[in-house]
């Protein structure tokens, strides 16, 4: 009994340790790795954002950089707000 114990420990002890060290080599290989990709997606994603930006401000009819542009406001008349129910209420500091 005492030598199946001892064999059964011993098996769970070195898979517990194969399987940490198997993680610690797999991390410093495939993480980086991994850490590259994602990076590179990023840079990719904000650069296309970039480019984007770039093409609409020419479309729009900006002007060089440097120059100043004063956009004009659109022509569509808008309805004033009425205001409706309640009525207006005078609050005075009380000392």
């Amino acid at each position: 009994m005492e030598k199946a114990e001892l064999v059964g420990l011993l098996r769970t002890v070195l898979i517990i340790g194969l399987i940490y060290f198997g993680v610690r080599i797999l991390m410093r290989i495939v993480l980086p790795w991994l850490m590259a990709l994602f990076f590179k997606k990023v840079k990719s994603k904000v650069e296309r954002q970039m480019n984007n930006q770039a093409n609409q401000q020419q479309s729009d009819g900006f002007q060089q950089q440097g120059d100043v542009y004063v956009k004009p406001p659109s022509k569509s008349k808008k309805k004033p707000i009425e205001r409706t129910g309640g009525e207006y209420v005078d609050f005075e500091e009380v000392d």
